[in-house]
């Protein structure tokens, strides 16, 4: 198969793409533009006779040089923040992810509500030491509640225990939270690549 026509017009998208990919290593920007070109190939390789408007069609088909540099970023980001254990990292990602669209978006706010419910027990255990007669678990009328101020109202339970309590549940909420987000990132992508 001739594929001539095609290589002036492959080698100008190939290079912008690889400028669009400056800041990555050479290894990993090398192997990624050669696993491009074989799908390029590949595709090009169904055709008789593929003539420059196939090509153009095919790489059109695949999107610009700065979309595929984005969406290249973005899933090395994803795959490296969905096995870490660092809230802090997989929060920064979701961060970056919401910018990219609605699951980002949801996956972001999955990961604020939970990081933020474990913040408020690990600053309900701090203040219990501070506050030791308004902080705790207090039952009353109106409900559960972890803090009475000014004055406590209902009964108080765990009462010794609370401090050591409010640091579990607070580190299982952050666990927790670190996992979900994790497990999300890898279902979102695997959905990605389904499409």
């Amino acid at each position: 198969m001739n594929l001539s026509a095609c290589e002036p017009v492959m080698d100008r998208y190939f290079a912008l793409l690889d400028s669009q990919l400056s800041d990555l290593s050479e290894a990993r920007r090398q192997d990624f533009l050669r696993e491009l070109r074989a799908h390029v190939m590949d595709r090009l390789e169904q055709m008789t006779a593929p003539s420059e408007v196939d090509c153009r069609n095919v790489l059109k088909a695949l999107g610009t040089p700065d979309e595929i540099a984005r969406t290249y970023r973005m899933e090395m980001i994803l795959r490296s923040s969905s096995w870490s254990l660092s809230p802090l990292a997989v929060l920064r990602t979701t961060l970056r992810w919401t910018v990219a669209g609605i699951q980002g978006y949801a996956v972001f706010v999955v990961a604020l509500v939970g990081y933020l419910i474990a913040a408020s027990f690990y600053i309900c255990a701090l203040l219990k030491v501070f506050f030791p007669k308004n902080v705790g678990f207090y039952i009353s009328e109106a409900g559960p509640n972890l803090a009475q101020f000014p004055v406590q109202h209902g009964v108080e339970y765990l009462a010794p225990y609370f401090i050591p309590i409010a640091i579990l549940v607070g580190y299982l909420s952050t666990f927790g939270t670190t996992l979900l987000i994790r497990f999300l990132m890898r279902h979102f992508s695997r959905l990605r690549k389904k499409i």
